[in-house]
C-alpha cells in the first residue's frame, strides 16, 4: 500500500508533463493501453483462472467506475472548481468507503478509525490550505460536486474491487481494467487526434506517459487490487490520503513549490493516523485470528 500510494504520488508531477504534449483523453488512453500492452505481455508467466461471461461483465462495471467516471468526473470538476479544493475533497474516499462498508457489506463500524480518517483528512486540509484559506477554498457549487461524484466513483470502485478479487485473480481482475478503461477512453481520444491534429510530443511528455502507464495504471493498480485482496477496503482507502502527501513533496523537490510549516504537519497527521489505523486493524485480526 505504502508503495502504491509513492507510485501514484508521482502521478501529479507525470501528469503535469505529460499533459504538455497531449490532452487529458490522449494521456488517459494511452497510458492504459501500455498499461494493458505489459499486462497481456507478462500473461504467459503467471497462471490465469478463465473467467465466465459474469466475471467479464462484473470488471467491465468495475472498470466503468474507475478509472472510466472517476477520471472523467475529476477532470470536468477540476476545470470548474479550484485544485485545492478538489484536493480535499477527492480526499473524502476513506469516509464513503467506512459508510458504504457498514451499510452494503454490514462491516462493523470501529470509533478509532472513524477518529483517524477524519485526523487523515484534517492532515489533507492542512496541506491544501497552508498557503491561506481565501487563495486555496472556492470554486464553483457544480464543480465540488463533480469532485465529490469521482471521490464516491473511487469509492464504489474499491468495494466492488474488493469483493470480485475475493473469487478472481489480481492480475485477471487488473488486466482486463486496464484493457476495458483504453477502449472506454479511446473515441475521446480518437476525437482529440481527429479535431486537433497529430502534433510533435516532447520527449519529457512522451516519457511522463510511459510512466504513468507502467508506474501507475500497471503497476500501482497491480499493488491497489492485490492489497484490496488482502486487506479490509477502508485500510487501503486510508491510504490514499498519503498520496498528495507525496505529490506535495515531489512538487516542492522539482516544481520548486514552496513549502509550508503547515504542509510539514498536515503530512505528519496524515502519515501517523494511516499508520495507526493499520496496526491497529493487524492487531485486531491477529486477536481475532
Amino acid at each position: 500500500m505504502a508503495t502504491m500510494s509513492v507510485l501514484f504520488g508521482v502521478s501529479f508531477v507525470a501528469t503535469k508533463v505529460g499533459l504538455e504534449g497531449f490532452t487529458p483523453a490522449q494521456l488517459i488512453f494511452l497510458r492504459f493501453t501500455f498499461a494493458a500492452g505489459l499486462f497481456f505481455a507478462f500473461s504467459p508467466w503467471f497462471k490465469v483462472a478463465a473467467l465466465n461471461r459474469t466475471g467479464y461483465l462484473q470488471i467491465l462495471a468495475m472498470a466503468f467506475l474507475e478509472p472510466g467516471l472517476y477520471f472523467f468526473l475529476e477532470a470536468l470538476g477540476i476545470q470548474r472548481t479550484l485544485a485545492s479544493t478538489a484536493a480535499i475533497l477527492i480526499n473524502t474516499i476513506p469516509l464513503f468507503v467506512l459508510m458504504l462498508e457498514a451499510v452494503w457489506l454490514k462491516v462493523p463500524v470501529v470509533a478509532h478509525e472513524v477518529v483517524l480518517v477524519l485526523v487523515s483528512l484534517l492532515g489533507v486540509c492542512f496541506l491544501v490550505l497552508a498557503g491561506g484559506i481565501p487563495k486555496a477554498l472556492g470554486g464553483s457549487l457544480l464543480g465540488n460536486l463533480l469532485i465529490l461524484g469521482a471521490a464516491l466513483s473511487a469509492s464504489l470502485y474499491t468495494l466492488i474491487a474488493r469483493r470480485l478479487l475475493s473469487r478472481y485473480s489480481v492480475l485477471a481482475v487488473t488486466r482486463l481494467q486496464a484493457l476495458y478503461a483504453s477502449l472506454i477512453y479511446l473515441p475521446f481520444a480518437a476525437w482529440d487526434w481527429w479535431s486537433k491534429g497529430l502534433t510533435p510530443v516532447s520527449g519529457r511528455a512522451l516519457g511522463a506517459m510511459l510512466y504513468l502507464g507502467a508506474g501507475c495504471s500497471f503497476l500501482a493498480y497491480w499493488l491497489l487490487n492485490y492489497s484490496l485482496s488482502k486487506v479490509k477496503a477502508s485500510h487501503v482507502a486510508a491510504f490514499t490520503n498519503v498520496i498528495p502527501v507525496v505529490g506535495t513533496a515531489l512538487a516542492v523537490l522539482f516544481l520548486h513549490e514552496v513549502l509550508y510549516p503547515l504542509q510539514i504537519l498536515g503530512a505528519i497527521l496524515v502519515i501517523g493516523s494511516v499508520a495507526l489505523i493499520n496496526v491497529k486493524g493487524k492487531r485486531e485480526s491477529a486477536v481475532q485470528g
